[in-house]
């Protein structure tokens, strides 16, 4: 009794863990293999909502993820570039493409998984380019998912065979929702709903369960899928918590229409196959496309009704919206979050912090001090989390292309930092001119505005320069700072001249006039060390 139980036990587990990794190695493989084409596809469809529901189906076929799909997706809504109704037809459609693995599970096809190893191995470690040493990976992966389903299969054939089995899966058979929130509760701890439905499909097929219960499972795995979005959105943006709930809403709401309808839903899947296993696959492939079915025509009503469950909030800057852990195993979409995330760190600097710390005193807020403080803190943070990001790279995993970009990336997160700090400095010296109720004189006003002007368009420069990777502007960055030098040299000699002439508010402004002008001088270095970073200069 104990030596049959260990056995079942060890095939059990032995097969779930060789399925899991299998999984694993599929989907990192896939996604180091194709993740910017991926990327490409879903930035293309962002306008009809049917189209971005095919998208997300095509990817989720070809990725065997939807979570990478999700992350993407965040990326997308956050940057503006679609709205999260149409972040919510790609979902759709993922979900319905994350039924493949089942599918072909389905098929049976354990006799060849040890050969699809070995084709996949051969690849993976002889391989000189690395996109095909991570299609090995991935058909490495398929052949350890058949192989781990075949091996549940066969360790679960004896339990039938097992007294009190039967009489154990009882309350779970009679009470169709307790096996629900059994799969929900299996499929959160293994984080990915293939394994669940995988074992319902091994125990229907050797008569221990029902298929309508084993559909209940069907629907539980469904649900528990969720909750690696939900917890991972935790941290990060308001945006991924939406599509993170959005997700959960979809799922929830389609389990509370099936499960009073088991008994028809399982009838229904009856008919699609002769074999249990296929009719379960199937039934997990209904779920998805009915709930389409059902939900495409209203994304847009459930994105506002996902706004307003988690409107704005006061603060929301102060959080990473684009550093996700989990595409850290995909260094290229890794660094493109930490690209986007230091854009928006750039858009601070010239959005909210540039104009404001030029602002003529009667036209200035009240608290510009504090808010150009809180403005900083956000870069500080941002700094620290990208930085913090970027060294979780795994440097094995990074081409050297790869590892310069990462190094470029801590370079310009640094100047952008220290930008911020700069101009807060600058606000100090305002501050001095406020409090003592002095003021420039009207060519010193003028003469540092138009040095200003040029600093602040170097900067937009260098950020577009960085932003689209072009090495031409970038140059034009570095050779326009010897005209800076020669502005501010004038700068100086017209204010000196000022001061000969006994020109009253030129002297009472001449020391806070010359550290202005200083400030000046370094926001347009950290601008040129960004465009030397774009260049490889580090």
């Amino acid at each position: 009794m104990s030596s049959l139980l260990f056995t079942v036990a060890t095939g059990l587990a032995g097969g779930l863990a060789l399925f899991l990794f299998g999984m694993h190695l599929i989907s990192t493989g896939l996604q180091r293999a194709a993740a910017r084409q991926v990327q490409h596809l879903l930035g293309t469809v962002t306008k009809n909502r049917f189209f971005g529901m095919l998208a997300g189906l095509v990817v989720t076929i070809f990725l065997q993820t939807s979570a990478v799909t999700t992350a993407l997706l965040v990326g997308f809504v956050s940057a503006g570039l679609m709205s999260l109704g149409q972040a919510l037809g790609v979902i759709l459609g993922a979900a319905i493409g994350s039924t493949l693995t089942a599918q072909l599970i389905a098929l049976r096809l354990g006799d060849y998984a040890l050969w699809a190893v070995v084709a996949g191995l051969i690849p993976y470690l002889f391989a000189r380019r690395l996109r095909w040493r991570h299609l090995g990976q991935a058909i490495l992966g398929f052949g350890l998912i058949f192989y781990g389903a075949a091996l549940m299969g066969t360790a679960v054939m004896p339990l039938n065979n097992l007294p009190g089995f039967t009489a154990a899966l009882a309350p779970l058979a009679n009470h169709p929702w307790l096996m629900l929130l059994a799969a929900t509760l299996f499929t959160g701890i293994v984080q990915g709903s293939a394994a669940t439905v995988v074992l319902a499909m091994t125990l229907a097929s050797q008569g221990s369960l029902s298929l309508e219960t084993a559909l209940a499972m069907v629907l539980g795995a469904n649900l528990g899928t969720t909750a690696t979005a939900l917890i991972s959105s935790i941290a990060l943006s308001r945006e991924a918590k939406r599509v993170a709930l959005a997700h959960f809403f979809f799922k929830l709401a389609g389990v509370l229409l099936f499960l009073p309808f088991l008994g028809l839903y399982s009838r229904l899947s009856l008919l699609t196959s002769t074999d249990i296993a296929h009719q379960v696959a199937n039934g997990h492939t209904l779920f998805n496309v009915i709930n389409m079915v059902i939900f495409l025509p209203f994304t847009h009503y459930v994105g506002r009704l996902m706004q307003r469950l988690l409107p704005d909030v006061t603060g929301e800057e102060k959080v990473a919206k684009y550093l996700d852990p989990e595409v850290l195993e995909i260094p290229e979409l890794a660094l493109d979050g930490a690209t986007r995330e230091l854009l928006r760190m750039a858009a601070i600097i010239r959005e909210e912090m540039f104009p404001r710390v030029m602002q003529p005193l009667a036209e200035r807020e009240v608290e510009l001090m504090e808010k150009l403080r809180s403005l900083d803190n956000i870069l500080d943070y941002l700094y620290r989390a990208v930085a913090i990001y970027l060294a979780q790279l795994n440097h094995g995993n990074l081409t050297e292309d790869q590892l310069m970009a990462q190094t470029r990336l801590l370079y310009i997160a640094n100047d952008l930092e220290h930008i911020g700090d700069v101009v807060v400095e600058m606000a100090h010296q305002w501050r001095k001119i406020e409090a003592s109720g002095m003021e420039f004189s009207p060519a010193g006003q003028a003469e540092l505005q138009e040095m200003f002007n040029k600093v602040k368009d170097n900067f937009a420069m260098a950020i577009q320069a960085f932003a689209a990777g072009d090495e031409a502007l970038a140059a034009r960055v570095i050779r326009g700072h010897p005209e800076i030098l020669r502005l501010e040299k004038n700068l100086r000699y017209s204010h000196f001249q000022r001061l000969q002439e006994e020109n009253r508010l030129s002297l009472e402004t001449t020391s806070i006039h010359m550290d202005i002008i200083n400030q000046f001088l370094r926001l347009n270095m950290h601008s040129v060390s960004i465009a030397q970073a774009v260049m490889g200069i580090i």
